[in-house]
């Protein structure tokens, strides 16, 4: 790519400083947890015709491949007919994110008469309403409140029947209202800098700047693309059944890639199920181009043009592609692997740019609701992380999201506005993927439902889900040329194992246990240097067993020193053979 102007430049830079300081403005106004801890949301500006120029960096990662096409929804839907003070509100899971508890929020930014813009907000709420937060839902109709495209402001004076509406099907209607108007503060701080912005450039207009700026970024990519060679690849998965479901799902991906473009074809994937994991096809497209963002071209600013290159094509009626009305409240455990399905497809292509698999992969979510001791409802997401993958020279980080980048909501939030106590939350010992590179550690979190001063005014309702990725399952967290799966998966219940998704029954001291995987490692084992593991042994993070067995590192116990003769020796003959 050839260097922008110095002008472009600083246009550029301004635009991506206008949706982080509207990111910036939300978190700090917003309500809830979801958003002010769990960043669950992003911002966006847009030409007028829904081409999108900045993307908020801190952000929910898949919505690259979203809020382009629900922003030219609304251009579609509305055409000419906005006005200045308009807002826009979605929550159509099929124009939109994928499900309910996602709200889209859009303003037309109009400057000196004419219309230059938009300005548009996606925000996990809390809640929608419905059944309650689980995957066993049926249909769409279980799930919440629909809100399909509407005016929610005409010319600056607010449609309260819609809201009245919204509030009126939420169970908490202060923090889901609170939020929202948050969101319009968002969409205030995206027109003011780009009528500002236009006011110290009036030579430029915004369809030209989206021009230079969705060019650029393309020509960019499709050059990027030459990395991988061109040929076919191929990948197929099976993932964990979910909720009621009995059997596995396969998702199955080719990828064609020319010289300057790449086709993911999901034909053989699995078709809805009766669960809700169901995706929206824009939902499960944005992972899967998130991912070949990442592996090619990393360093442009997410537009409209980065993503030009690529086709997502998948046939209707598949669990990557649903029909209304299926339900698709958890949608995120299965679109979350697809950065994993491809990665796995390009593994014999480019092994040295990818990661090995991730433990937090797919999200772990823990969904709870109820009254506290002095009588408050609350309902609250709880999310930890298992262990990043190893790559090419690294090790993976412990406790890091992927691919969705959302950050670990605080313990001390999650006690003060539940009715939940946490008793430990550590990383788990030996869960990192062993190799040269080891994976990143998950971890142990435990708590329980408050007993005596803070135990909850009668039955708490919960819903936990893990990454179900055991070793032994059909989707373990694997390695990378060699290196070995990440380890340690499991929930439990006052110590007896449960159910993925379902919704529990809990009441005051009853107490839930979660292991989330570490990463896979990268490399063989025995690669690893001794004085890496003896720091690892130090540290905690690996075992004097694993150490022997597995990395084939002799450590003696009581002093912790290596012993670089023995294990000489040991590795000469193999640790896996000897432990054996």
């Amino acid at each position: 790519m050839n260097a922008p102007g110095i002008k472009l430049g600083v246009i550029w830079n301004r635009l991506v400083a206008i949706v982080d300081e509207a990111a910036s403005g939300l978190v700090r106004s917003c309500y809830s947890q979801v958003v002010r801890d769990y960043h669950d949301y992003c911002t966006g500006l847009f030409d007028t015709r829904g081409f999108m120029l900045a993307h908020s960096t801190r952000t929910t990662c898949g919505f690259i491949g979203v809020i382009g096409e629900v922003m030219k929804h609304f251009v579609e839907i509305f055409g000419d007919d906005v006005q200045e003070g308009d807002v826009l509100i979605t929550n159509d899971p099929w124009l939109a994110s994928g499900h309910l508890l996602d709200i889209t929020v859009a303003k037309p930014i109009f400057h000196r008469g004419q219309l230059v813009g938009y300005a548009l907000c996606i925000v996990h709420h809390s809640d929608i309403g419905g059944r309650r937060a689980d995957i066993e839902s049926r249909d769409i109709y279980e799930e919440g409140i629909q809100i399909p495209p509407l005016k929610w402001f005409r010319g600056g004076k607010e449609d309260r029947s819609i809201t009245s509406m919204i509030r009126a099907n939420v169970r908490t209607p202060d923090e889901v209202d609170g939020d929202l108007r948050a969101q319009l503060s968002a969409l205030h701080i995206c027109e003011t800098g780009m009528q500002r912005l236009l006011d110290d450039y009036p030579q430029d207009t915004t369809r030209d700047i989206a021009a230079r700026i969705i060019g650029l970024s393309e020509d960019s990519m499709r050059a990027s693309i030459g990395a991988i060679p061109e040929g076919t690849y191929a990948n197929r998965i099976l993932l964990p059944p979910h909720g009621s479901l009995t059997d596995p799902i396969p998702l199955v991906m080719t990828i064609h890639v020319s010289s300057d473009a790449v086709e993911l074809d999901m034909t053989g994937t699995s078709g809805e199920v009766a669960a809700a994991v169901n995706n929206p096809v824009y939902y499960a497209k944005g992972y899967a181009f998130y991912a070949l963002k990442l592996l090619l071209d990393p360093h442009v600013p997410n537009n409209e043009g980065c993503i030009r290159p690529f086709t997502f094509r998948c046939p209707e009626g598949t669990i990557l592609n649903c029909r209304r009305p299926a339900p698709t409240w958890g949608r995120a455990v299965i679109s979350h692997s697809l950065p994993e399905l491809v990665f796995g497809a390009l593994r014999d292509a480019i092994p040295e740019r990818l990661i090995a698999d991730c433990g937090s992969t797919p999200i772990s979510g823990i969904y709870s609701r109820g009254l506290r001791h002095d009588g408050q409802p609350f309902l609250a997401l709880q999310s930890d992380r298992g262990g990043y993958g190893a790559s090419n020279g690294a090790d993976g980080k412990a406790c890091l999201s992927f691919p969705y980048n959302t950050a670990a909501i605080p313990i001390e939030v999650t006690e003060n506005e539940t009715a939940l106590v946490f008793v430990r939350k550590e990383l788990a010992t030996d869960s990192g993927g062993p190799g040269q590179w080891r994976g990143g550690l998950g971890q142990t979190v435990e708590f329980k439902v408050g007993e005596g001063s803070v135990a909850p005014q009668g039955e708490i309702f919960l819903s936990a889900r893990g990454a179900m990725r055991a070793e032994d399952s059909v989707y373990p967290v694997r390695g990378l040329l060699g290196g070995e799966c990440g380890r340690g998966d499991s929930l439990t219940l006052n110590g007896g194992p449960c159910r993925h998704g379902a919704t529990m029954r809990l009441k005051s001291g009853d107490t839930i246990c979660l292991t989330i995987p570490g990463g896979g490692g990268y490399g063989p084992a025995e690669m690893r240097d001794p004085d890496m593991v003896l720091n690892d042994v130090v540290e905690g993070l690996v075992s004097l067993r694993s150490s022997r067995d597995e990395y084939g590192v002799v450590i003696d116990p009581q002093s912790l020193t290596l012993d670089r003769d023995e294990t000489a020796k040991l590795r000469s003959t193999g640790p896996k053979q000897a432990a054996e």
